[in-house]
């Protein structure tokens, strides 16, 4: 098979790259498809829906003049999400079932019991981003060559675990260093056909833009919290220092306005927080995603990704009214938004020899993303 692209230009190092995001027509059509077939099937078609979108944005991208081809089903989807359900979440209900009948509902050994189903849950999550990340990988073909991902979606879990626990105890603090870490790991295991990814950098230039993210968000947190409860006890007739010196003299359960305003005031300042921190951590995002681009090779090519705080806090805000303000029916625009702004911010410096690229002898799986789909991390 001829690799050689058509429309690059080839000199005695290799072939430069280009890579486009070309629109096309019928992702309107497909949308409400997917729409009407998930409510009609209780949900059970979202895993078709998943495949009818992904077909259309791969082959709205173009490297060197060629469409991406995406050829993974819908039942592969399927069969993969029932297997993880049979083998790990039916077992785990029937469990907690048993132990809740026969123990009672505030036994302290279904504290224990959720305590370790959250660290299952944990190390599990790394093996979902890893085996979706593979699934995609081999069923991604250019000019008939696919994708594939070569390392143990084991390891990758074991890592994820440690990185996680390692950031909790750290406050957040090494986030940074692991999410490195976790790129290096995935990003060095990725190969089109036979020519591998390389990745190689220092964590070092994350942490200022980490650092002022982290403190922004503590601020804003505490300021938050403060501003609530003044206003809690402030709108049930009383003032803050008044309330406060109350409640250390009285027994008395709060009135049923006081409980009322508050839960109402809990739920919009979580809602706010949350929107918040999300705001203020995009720009950290966008760091890190612009920088592990610079970090990542592909024979002589390197990447430069032109992701900054303000177009990425766009994106997101854009992609979010999308999906609220049409109950979730232009969720593929919204994706289709994502991967043409990373098609149009990346530029790509150097030369691939792709004549030596083989087709890819890694096995092809019979299932689709199972636990990713479980746990709602597989992306597009």
């Amino acid at each position: 098979m001829d690799l050689r692209a058509v429309d690059a230009e080839e000199n005695g190092f290799g072939t430069t790259i280009s890579i486009k995001y070309i629109d096309k027509p019928g992702l309107g059509r497909i949308a409400l498809l997917n729409a009407l077939l998930f409510v009609a099937t209780l949900t059970l078609y979202r895993f078709w829906a998943k495949t009818n979108v992904r077909r259309h944005i791969w082959s709205c991208v173009h490297i060197n003049g060629e469409p991406l081809e995406y050829t993974g089903r819908g039942r592969e989807l399927f069969l993969g999400a029932l297997i993880v359900f049979g083998l790990f979440f039916l077992p785990v209900i029937l469990i907690l079932a048993v132990l809740r009948l026969s123990l009672g509902p505030q036994h302290p050994l279904l504290v224990v019991f959720n305590l370790f189903l959250f660290l299952i849950f944990l190390l599990f999550w790394g093996m979902a981003l890893y085996r979706a990340r593979r699934y995609q990988l081999s069923r991604t073909l250019w000019r008939g060559i696919r994708g594939a991902l070569v390392g143990s979606s084991w390891t990758f879990s074991l890592l994820y675990f440690a990185t996680s626990l390692l950031s909790f105890m750290t406050m957040g603090w090494s986030t940074p260093a692991m999410n490195l870490n976790l790129q290096e790991r995935m990003t060095g295991d990725m190969r089109i056909g036979t020519m591998p990814f390389r990745f190689k950098g220092r964590a070092g230039p994350l942490y200022g833009a980490y650092a002022l993210c982290w403190v922004i968000s503590l601020v804003t947190f505490i300021l938050l919290t403060l501003l609530l409860v003044w206003g809690v006890y402030s709108a049930s007739g009383g003032s803050l220092p008044t309330f406060l010196r109350d409640y250390a003299k009285t027994d008395a359960p709060p009135s049923q306005t006081v409980v009322i305003v508050t839960l109402l005031a809990l739920f919009a300042g979580f809602m706010i927080v949350s929107a918040l921190l999300a705001m203020i951590w995009t720009f950290y995002r966008a760091r890190e995603m612009a920088i592990f681009a610079s970090y990542t090779t592909l024979d002589r090519v390197r990447f430069r990704l032109d992701a900054t705080g303000a177009s990425l806090l766009g994106l997101v805000l854009g992609n979010l009214l999308l999906v609220i303000f049409t109950l979730g029916i232009a969720t593929p625009f919204a994706q289709q938004r994502l991967v043409r702004y990373l098609c149009r911010r990346i530029s790509i410096h150097g030369t691939v020899k792709i004549d030596r690229i083989m087709q890819s002898r890694e096995p092809l799986g019979r299932t689709g993303e199972g636990l990713a789909d479980a746990f709602d991390v597989g992306g597009i």
